[in-house]
């Protein structure tokens, strides 16, 4: 009968059968808690080679890393984008830099999981997204199917105990949404007797970090577990190598702080019953550089060029404003032809940006999530509880920059005419840009400051204010009813986003965007025998419409709603060999701009995108002493109505239009991880993945078949260029006692030229750990140690090698512990 802790009865079976796993890839495996029981390495995983968490009592199998809470301190990983870059299918949209725009996905920090940006992020189980937020935009149509969450911003790194990174949707719990797979962060919780931490850092560009931490338990029994930790980290501007230069260049502008407390307490009141409370804080101040400038074009005489361009318009020959009867408007009566923005019209456009830093334009952010969580039940793993949660995410900023001294773009166009109504020299054409319109960043830094002062200063208070709100409540019942493991569970929340802007001209615009949501599932985890697990599921989601108040926004619409079942089940053959097989039914609802808007030559509006999930996976473990493990995982997801930007022909005008529709997909991944533990001391993991995307049209429409993805920035429609084809990593441990070390090879290769500045880059990382006695610990951390040129982001209008990574860096630090 099964009455048992799940957790119980997994390490019962590992030590029965004699199953041994290698532990190198869900490296640092020594010891730690699960519900107040030590897990130690031999019973780390599951007869099926799954990892034991807190949360692992969702899933059937499936592909899922655990970074614990040892390889974060070995590593020295100082935000959630580092611990899991090297998590095989795991890629992300870098900036290049610290801080972002609020509001626009390539200047922040978007994740993709097998090539899917459509990823659910959790914090012990609760999902941080807003429902109402504009974060990454308002709506599906380019490049904006993630859930709009900066990993960054979730959580400091020192609250964090374990993070589990899913692959594919994985569980009901995580939603019909999580197409790409699901981070979930798991913070940590006081144990044992009082014991505290300082850990400081400094290195590269004037980089600080300081960390404090106090834990341990109260009460008569230790019954009252806390944990408290205050975290401040800053740096001057960052440098970034250039990929088509070489060159190694302060990025202007892109200097930041961030500070961060975290406190949770745990009382438990016998066995079953426990009261969880947690708060979590996090602010920052960062730089808005927006892109790293193209030294290709960073000279003053593109420099004259592209500010002209895009500032005055377009010049004949003779540095004459080109005139067009085709143009003539009110607003240009005499017909001049457009400025000209983006890559392709005006290339290097984007170093025009490089303003906005020398101005001190900035975004801030200050995170507050409270968590109440009474647990009135427990069956081993199995937990019945209800939750409070109130999550207020405030961003404000200021961008400011002035590229003409006197207005407008307008001003500066009329004011060029007079002065040249016949055009110019060549020489007299340069002394006008320079004297008319900002001067080249990378020149004279006096006609810069003076420039900035005559503009009117230094940015200053915010113009911009974003305030997202969510409140909710969560239920869950679980049992284990002999060979069944029931979970049933609702939440309903409210999600809010109020907007505050105030223009050029000093009008003070607003409004308001809601939206409540209400998930429920149940699942049944049916044990047949030892070694066979199946779980079939349903899931509900409804969706309210969006209710906006504010200039130009619009009333109720977008309400939706969907049940959507799966299953899951997992096999052991034999002691060394498992495998796993999943299915979902995939239902992401459409943004507020979606509903609201039609577009393109069906001038129809798009509807919810929906399609399957399939997952597939095997594990065997080879070896006399069991120290070699190779998993496969392989994804399939097949959506019969994504959305996607496509060029389609229109029979109206003879061409070929972009246009925003419903389409066909047809996604497949491929990862392959080998662990071999070499000795006691040597641990190692190599892994390959592979991903592909394919579009297909619905009801005969005609594609451009000379299209190939080039005209679209959409991360999701262009994953075949915009992100490398394959992606080899090489993890090898060192350690021995005192002394530990860790290298981390990340290769890519297949990148399109047209997106990236190279077709392979390898990047290498590198840290040391060293054991000065029990309580103190040094170490030092490079990251990029081949000092590389590389990219991890696209965008048409800014055009390639506009998002540089940093070039190498190092930080040398040390932890006391008392």
């Amino acid at each position: 009968m099964r009455k048992q802790s799940v957790l119980s009865a997994a390490i019962a079976v590992s030590l029965v059968l004699g199953t041994s796993v290698v532990y190198a890839y869900d490296e640092n495996f020594k010891d730690y808690d699960v519900y107040n029981v030590n897990v130690t390495a031999d019973g780390a995983k599951d007869q099926y080679g799954n990892t034991i968490t807190e949360q692992s009592y969702y899933r059937t199998g499936g592909d899922v890393k655990v970074i614990t809470r040892e390889e974060i301190e070995k590593r020295h990983y100082r935000d959630v984008t580092e611990a899991i870059k090297r998590v095989p299918g795991v890629t992300f949209q870098n900036p290049g830099y610290r801080g972002g725009e609020y509001g626009y996905q390539f200047y922040n920090n978007g994740v993709s999981i097998n090539g899917d940006s459509r990823v659910v992020i959790l914090v012990d189980g609760r999902r941080v997204d807003n429902a109402a937020s504009g974060r990454v935009g308002n709506s599906s149509k380019r490049g904006t199917k993630s859930t709009g969450v900066n990993l960054d911003e979730v959580t400091t790194i020192d609250a964090i105990d374990k993070i589990e990174v899913i692959k594919g949707p994985g569980a009901s719990q995580y939603g019909s949404d999580a197409t790409g797979g699901v981070i979930n962060i798991i913070t940590r919780r006081g144990k044992g007797g009082f014991n505290s931490s300082i850990d400081v850092s400094t290195g590269s560009w004037h980089k600080h970090n300081y960390n404090l931490t106090m834990q341990g338990s109260a009460g008569k029994d230790g019954n009252t577990g806390y944990f408290i930790t205050a975290t401040r980290s800053m740096s001057q501007d960052t440098k970034y190598k250039d990929g088509d230069t070489g060159e190694v260049v302060t990025l202007g502008g892109s200097k930041w702080r961030e500070q961060g407390i975290n406190a949770r307490i745990d009382h438990r009141f016998n066995k079953k019953q426990e009261l969880q409370f947690s708060v979590n804080f996090k602010a920052g101040h960062d730089g808005y550089p927006i892109s790293t400038p193209s030294m290709k074009y960073w000279n003053q005489n593109d420099w004259r060029r592209i500010i002209a361009n895009a500032t005055v318009g377009q010049f004949d020959e003779n540095y004459k404003l080109i005139q067009d009867a085709s143009y003539v408007t009110p607003k240009n009566p005499n017909g001049y032809a457009p400025t000209l923005y983006g890559n392709t019209k005006n290339p290097g456009y984007h170093n025009l940006y490089a303003l906005d830093g020398r101005y001190g334009s900035y975004s801030q952010f200050r995170n507050t999530d409270l968590d109440l969580k009474y647990t009135f039940d427990r069956q081993g793993q199995l937990e019945s509880f209800v939750r409070l949660y109130h999550l207020n995410h405030h961003y404000e900023g200021r961008d400011k920059y002035a590229w003409y001294r006197y207005g407008s773009n307008a001003n500066a166009r009329a004011a060029y005419a007079t002065a040249f109504p016949n055009g110019t020299t060549a020489e007299a054409f340069n002394a006008w840009v320079d004297a008319n319109l900002a001067p080249f960043p990378g020149g004279d830094q006096n006609a810069l400051r003076q420039w900035i002062a005559d503009t009117g200063g230094m940015a200053g208070a915010p113009t911009s204010w974003y305030n997202e709100i969510k409140n909710g409540i969560e239920l869950q019942w679980g049992r284990s009813l002999d060979k069944h493991d029931i979970i049933a569970n609702i939440d309903y929340s409210k999600s809010k986003l109020h907007t505050k802007s105030i223009g050029n001209t000093g009008t003070i615009n607003e409004s308001d965007v809601k939206r409540d949501t209400l998930y429920a599932y149940i699942q049944d985890k049916i044990y047949i025998g030892n070694n066979v697990e199946i779980t079939p599921a349903i899931r509900y989601a409804r969706y309210g419409s969006f209710e906006s108040t504010g200039s130009g926004q619009s009333q109720g619409r977008g309400d939706t709603h969907a049940i959507t079942p799966s299953l899951h089940g997992q096999f052991k053959f034999n002691k060394k060999t498992s495998a796993y097989a999943g299915w979902t039914k995939i239902m992401r609802p459409l943004k507020r701009g979606d509903y609201t808007s039609v577009d393109g030559i069906f001038n129809t509006p798009l509807d919810d995108e929906k399609g399957d999930a399939y997952t597939f996976g095997v594990r065997h473990v080879f070896g006399k002493n069991n120290n070699t493990a190779v998993a496969v995982h392989y994804d399939y997801t097949r959506m019969k109505n994504a959305v996607a930007t496509l060029p389609i022909f229109d029979t109206a005008s003879g061409d070929f239009k972009n246009t925003a529709v419903n389409a066909k997909e047809d996604k497949k991944s491929f990862n392959i991880t080998v662990d071999h533990q070499l000795n006691k001391h040597i641990t190692m993991s190599a892994s390959y993945s592979h991903m592909k995307d394919k579009w297909m049209s619905k009801g005969g429409w005609v594609l451009d078949p000379d299209w190939g993805y080039r005209n679209s920035d959409d991360i999701n429609v262009a994953i075949n260029s915009l992100r490398p084809q394959n992606h080899y990593s090489l993890n090898i441990s060192y350690d021995n006692n005192r002394l530990y070390s860790g290298l981390l090879l990340n290769w890519y290769t297949g990148n399109s030229t047209y997106a990236f500045t190279h077709r392979q880059f390898l990047i290498v990382d590198w840290n040391l750990n060293y054991e000065v006695t029990k309580d103190v610990t040094a170490y030092v951390v490079v990251n990029n140690l081949l000092n590389k040129a590389y990219e991890t982001s696209y965008s048409t209008y800014n055009g390639r090698g506009s998002a540089a990574m940093p070039a190498r860096s190092f930080m040398v630090g040390v932890k006391y512990k008392f």
